[in-house]
């Protein structure tokens, strides 16, 4: 279905802003209210503040703009004011206009809130339209453009004939002499969308609206204080629409072509991202990865079971005063915000350690695509405290604020353990709403001994002829390489990191003393980087054993002791 486009309005706004009144929107809320001409009380509707700030809601209200000025004048000129609107404006400035004009808007003597319309008003319309309306005929389709910029609509005529019905403009015997029924030939010159017009441009336009100068009179009759500016986030310096032959080489990860394939297609969909698997498998690695072909600066950090909101959301720190005595308390940014003010994708490494609802809280929100004030303020340059603000999307801004845009194209990926089971039940649902989980699972054996061959191939040991690694290399891919044998066969998978450690750790210790049996090399490089993996797997103790036991016969009394260290083991 099509749409009204930014050209459509920009239109629009030229006319309601330059040859209508602002009693307009009072006169229309009327109308919609389903007020009659009588003067009989007992006919009379529930119109006035209530009507207006209804139809304020309606047509007015837009997303992004300020907090405490929602609504955005059309009718009539600005006078030198903000047209962004208070609340409370139906019950100061438009009420005042009502007051004034009696003999178009009839109030209930016995019910102050409901009203009608004056017998005989439309007569006063007539020969006084500049105090009521504006220049007559209103042009129905200038306005029905503004009012239904967001619908659906099959034409323009549908939009206008849609404005009649709403505001029973036929009924009132309002046609055509008051309001037109023409189809504006300046709106059916320009085609329709396909898609609605986006916020961030609609709040641009009406900035093009706004008096030059800023007021600094003090706010009232539901007047904005100043004109506000639009806040957004800068251009994306990168696309998350990553060209598949780019995925065909992963900065030298192998076989994770259709993990990468997923997760950039949910990246691109809008949604954040966490990789699941074993231990070792290149879960960070490929996050940081896809966010470098995408061309996102990133920034990666680690987890910890101690996380709290200060450290994702942040809190308050002391920071030296500019004078006077004594430190003063100020908001500091934790990871996620600092990543989204410094224009970064946040990686979070073993995100699962984290207690996510006590880390996260408000993130929650943000994480869903809205903006979030958050329970804190900051200092701005001329000291004043102002609430913190996550804007999602292009926003007025609002001086009570400190407001941070959420670039479109920010997303956090998470890299999870899936080995570490308790950690795994703390994931609550609500965390789990938030991101597609992209699993990771082992190489297969063919690309996981390749990867082993390759890394070894890279050491200074075979590269200067020091000696060879091919037993090592053995052992590591029966060790770690086999899912049916090994430390998998027990049931515990770990990935190929762990070969390329245990391979880095004999390089640097072979480079020292070329003569240094396997054995010795072999167990240094168990201890160091593959027993830490069976901490609390006490169930695991005596398989392991048996496994290692072939393997350094002479050792095995000191590795089992060791091992007992991690897995807790007492036998």
């Amino acid at each position: 279905m099509p749409f009204f486009t930014i050209d459509h309005v920009r239109i629009a706004l030229d006319y309601t802003t330059t040859h209508t009144h602002p009693a307009l929107l009072s006169f229309l809320a009327l109308a919609a209210a389903g007020g009659v001409e009588s003067a009989d009380d007992s006919l009379t509707v529930e119109g006035g503040a209530t009507a207006e700030g209804a139809l304020q809601r309606r047509h007015f209200m837009i997303d992004g703009g300020p907090e405490d000025n929602p609504y955005f004048k059309v009718f009539g000129p600005h006078e030198g004011k903000s047209r962004w609107r208070r609340g409370d404006y139906p019950g100061k400035s438009l009420q005042r206009q009502r007051q004034d004009r009696k003999n178009v808007f009839h109030q209930s003597t016995s019910n102050k809130k409901n009203w009608s319309f004056t017998p005989g008003f439309k007569s006063v319309v007539l020969s006084a339209p500049a105090t009521v309306v504006g220049e007559i005929p209103v042009r129905s389709g200038m306005v029905a453009c503004w009012l239904y910029r967001e619908r659906e609509i099959e034409s323009i005529r549908e939009a206008l004939d849609l404005f009649k019905a709403e505001f029973r403009l036929a009924d009132l015997d309002l046609v055509p002499n008051v309001f037109d029924d023409i189809v504006p030939p300046e709106l059916t010159a320009i085609p329709l969308a396909n898609q609605r017009i986006i916020p961030g441009e609609l709040l641009r336009l009406l900035q093009d609206f706004e008096p030059p100068a800023t007021s600094t009179a003090p706010a009232k009759d539901g007047l904005a204080i100043t004109t506000p500016v639009v806040v957004e986030a800068e251009e994306a310096v990168g696309n998350w629409s990553i060209p598949i032959e780019d995925l065909d080489d992963l900065c030298g990860l192998e076989g994770l072509q259709e993990p990468a394939r997923r997760a950039v297609a949910a990246l691109v969909s809008g949604m954040h991202v966490v990789f699941t698997g074993p231990p070792g498998t290149g879960k960070t690695s490929l996050a940081e990865c896809l966010v470098r072909k995408a061309g996102f600066p990133t920034w990666t950090v680690p987890a910890t079971d101690q996380w709290t909101t200060f450290e994702t959301i942040g809190g308050y720190f002391p920071v030296p005063p500019e004078a006077g005595d004594g430190d003063r308390l100020d908001f500091f940014p934790g990871a996620v915000v600092d990543a989204i003010e410094k224009g970064r994708c946040l990686i979070v490494d073993e995100i699962n350690r984290a207690d996510i609802d006590k880390a996260f809280g408000e993130l929650f929100t943000l994480l869903t695509g809205n903006t979030v004030t958050l329970p804190y303020s900051r200092r701005s340059k001329a000291g004043k405290l102002r609430r913190v603000r996550l804007q999602v999307g292009a926003a007025a801004s609002d001086e009570e604020f400190d407001v941070i845009p959420v670039p479109d194209w920010w997303r956090m990926i998470g890299a999870m353990n899936d080995a570490d089971k308790a950690s795994l039940k703390r994931l609550s649902m609500a965390f789990v709403r938030r991101f597609a989980f992209v699993p990771i699972d082992l190489p297969t054996p063919d690309i996981y001994e390749r990867i082993i061959r390759r890394a070894a191939g890279e050491t200074r040991c075979v590269r200067d002829s020091i000696r060879t690694m091919e037993d090592l290399i053995n052992v590591l891919i029966s060790l770690l390489g086999r899912p049916d044998t090994g430390i998998a066969g027990i049931g515990l998978r770990l990935g190929p990191s762990f070969a390329k450690s245990a391979i880095r750790q004999a390089d640097a210790e072979w480079i020292t003393d070329p003569g240094r049996p396997l054995q010795v090399v072999l167990g240094s490089a168990i201890e160091l980087h593959v027993m830490p993996q069976f901490q609390g797997r006490s169930d695991l103790h005596e398989q392991f054993v048996d496994i290692l036991t072939p393997l350094m016969p002479d050792m095995i009394d000191d590795l089992r002791l060791h091992l007992a260290v991690w897995t807790g083991y007492v036998g």
